[in-house]
């Protein structure tokens, strides 16, 4: 199954501050935080938790504890693995952070999974993330692609659409492309001569959203630009290609797309509940040759 690590969300910030009294005996250090997104899991989703320090004994971090943090995670077989967990880059990290994780391209096994995050000699207790099989995975169809390849101009529009089929018997929502902070991750890699680079597909703004959560929930369906599927119903998104890159020189180019769509299944509190929001991972690649002249470019 696929699963990948869906690095477009990940966001440094603030976290609340709060004092605790005072440190005068206590030296300043860091607590990691570990969280996942919801109970349960679904074999082939997207899985994402989060991961993050906050400061501890003090209101900001040192920087000699900005340190990589260490990941810990068990699989269901007993096996063991550890990744390192970078800082982000930017943002006021001397107050804290927090971003996406997943498994990476890791082939995901349905079972108990074991994480824990250790930050400066601080660890988290042990977190147990399940992941089961469920049918809706397969009965939920999201797909992405592009409507052209091949010959193109600097002045060719690719138009790249998103669908969504529910084969479900229940209601499925799930948000606007714009209204999470949730996005694309676009990559472009040419040939001759040799050029390649990673950016975020840029998000629409829809007038009606009032928010750009992390997290689709059924508290926020209200609030964030939500479509709605009854079952058997059908729902397409398009976009330009040309919103987010523009070919630049002539040469042979391999475009990839990549994103996840966060989906809520039936009711707030009915049998899919713990499992949503289930997040189904899309991709879609295409290959382009850039032509500077007009006539070779089909129409």
């Amino acid at each position: 199954m696929h699963s990948t690590r869906f690095f477009i969300c990940l966001v440094a910030g603030l976290f609340l501050s709060v004092a605790t009294g005072s440190s005068v005996n206590r030296a300043p250090s860091v607590e990691p935080v570990l969280r996942l997104e919801k109970p349960r899991y679904v074999l082939g989703e997207a899985i994402r938790f989060w991961v993050g320090v906050m400061p501890k004994n003090s209101t900001v971090i040192p920087e000699e504890l900005r340190r990589p943090c260490s990941l810990s995670i068990t699989k269901p077989d007993g096996a063991q693995r550890v990744e390192s967990v970078g800082w982000p880059k930017d943002g006021m990290l001397d107050h804290g952070w927090r971003g996406g994780w997943g498994f990476g391209n890791e082939k995901v096994e349905s079972g108990r999974y074991i994480l824990v995050l250790e930050c400066a000699g601080e660890r988290t207790p042990p977190v147990e993330l399940i992941v089961e099989r469920n049918d809706i995975f397969d009965q939920v169809k999201v797909e992405l692609r592009f409507e052209r390849e091949g010959v193109v101009t600097k002045a060719t529009q690719v138009p790249v659409v998103l669908t969504v089929q529910n084969g479900s018997e229940a209601t499925i929502q799930f948000p606007h492309r714009a209204a999470m902070m949730e996005g694309a991750s676009l990559r472009i890699v040419r040939k001759e001569p040799s050029f390649h680079s990673d950016l975020f597909f840029p998000r629409e703004e829809p007038s009606h959203s009032k928010v750009t959560p992390d997290t689709y929930t059924w508290d926020l369906v209200s609030e964030a630009a939500s479509v709605l599927l009854q079952p058997g119903e059908y729902y397409e998104h398009h976009a330009l290609l040309d919103g987010a890159y523009s070919f630049d020189r002539d040469g042979d180019y391999e475009i990839t797309i990549t994103t996840a769509l966060s989906v809520l299944v039936g009711e707030k509190n009915g049998r899919f509940a713990d499992l949503c929001p289930i997040r189904f991972p899309v991709t879609a690649t295409a290959k382009f040759v850039l032509s500077s002249s007009e006539h070779n470019a089909p129409g």
